[in-house]
């Protein structure tokens, strides 16, 4: 079994996921982007941290299933975004350039995850807060009901049922609404995931899964007051951390982590240079997928948010380059 994951990893290499047509239960909405500065108050600037920004945009829907983005993975060679709302929704749409500047979207979709039996999946079951590819498969994690599921052929004529990839069991004692967050392929073949809620050691639980069925624990460092919300693996194996904090006084806050590959091993406790930190005089708010690409030479990282199903909060999704020092 280990042997055909390597294998998974190697063609998602050479051929990335592809979207030959989409789902039979896909239907087109209406999508609109305007255009936003990395800081409101310095509209001239465009580093923060090793973060170079490439453009932001507020993404707008008149169809309530276009909400609550949980997790951001491209698919198409790049040209897609696919994404996960947590109320049981498959989103994919197409990111707009004019040139480096992201400028707009394309084209979305939403079509409805399924559960085992074929079924629309409902609450609590609906909660998909993690999203990572192995080939054609989709590995997705969940909240309330912690699992993670593989959905295969997902971009197929028909829409899948999902497989059970690890259950309940092998995440132990996790928070109803703070569990499997973050979950990335990689250069290895195993799957990292790491929970949302800190420990009171200051730490997230994570897990490192094999296809043969075997899982070994590590843990990250927590930075207070931040909880981990995704992870992506970058072109050369290092992993990136997207992290959140929220309070009534300090309003939002992201940071991104870079954790080094070679640390990345069974009871390891992880940590790495910090990339950036922005705080509520940025653009951001509820920052809970992170997406990575390859583009012209140089590695790009997305974030979006989660708003919630809440007008006062704003689907954003954010491009930079990530620079040397």
């Amino acid at each position: 079994m280990r042997a055909v994951f390597l294998v998974a990893l190697a063609v998602l290499m050479v051929a990335p996921f592809q979207a030959t047509a989409q789902p039979v239960d896909a239907e087109r909405v209406e999508l609109t982007a305007f255009a936003v500065d990395l800081r409101p108050r310095e509209p001239e600037e465009i580093r923060v941290g090793r973060l170079r920004y490439l453009g932001g945009i507020v993404l707008r829907s008149p169809d309530g299933r276009f909400s609550g983005i949980s997790g951001l993975r491209f698919v198409n060679e790049g040209a897609r975004l696919l994404a996960i709302s947590d109320r049981g929704h498959w989103i994919s749409f197409a990111p707009l350039f004019e040139g480096e500047r992201l400028v707009g979207a394309g084209e979305a979709y939403v079509w409805p995850m399924l559960d085992e039996t074929g079924a629309r999946l409902r609450r609590p079951a609906y909660d998909a807060e993690s999203l990572t590819l192995i080939g054609d498969a989709a590995y997705v994690g969940f909240e309330r009901e912690h699992r993670i599921d593989v959905y295969r052929n997902l971009m197929g004529s028909d829409n899948p049922r999902p497989e059970r990839f690890r259950d309940a069991a092998t995440f132990g004692a996790q928070a109803n609404n703070g569990s499997l967050e973050g979950l990335t392929l990689l250069a290895s073949g195993r799957l990292l995931a790491i929970a949302e809620e800190p420990n009171d050691d200051s730490t997230f639980d994570g897990w490192l899964m094999s296809a043969d069925g075997s899982t070994e624990s590590l843990a990250l460092f927590a930075v207070s007051p931040y909880k981990l919300t995704d992870l992506a693996t970058l072109p050369g194996g290092d992993v990136v951390t997207l992290e959140r904090r929220f309070s009534p006084v300090g309003g939002v806050g992201a940071r991104l982590r870079l954790i080094p590959a070679a640390r990345i091993a069974p009871s390891a406790l992880l940590d790495g240079e910090e990339l950036a930190s922005m705080g509520a005089d940025y653009t951001v708010d509820n920052m809970e997928g992170i997406a990575v690409r390859a583009r012209d030479d140089r590695t790009e990282i997305f974030i979006i948010s989660d708003d919630n199903q809440n007008p006062l909060q704003r689907t954003i999704l954010m491009a930079f380059e990530l620079v040397e020092e």
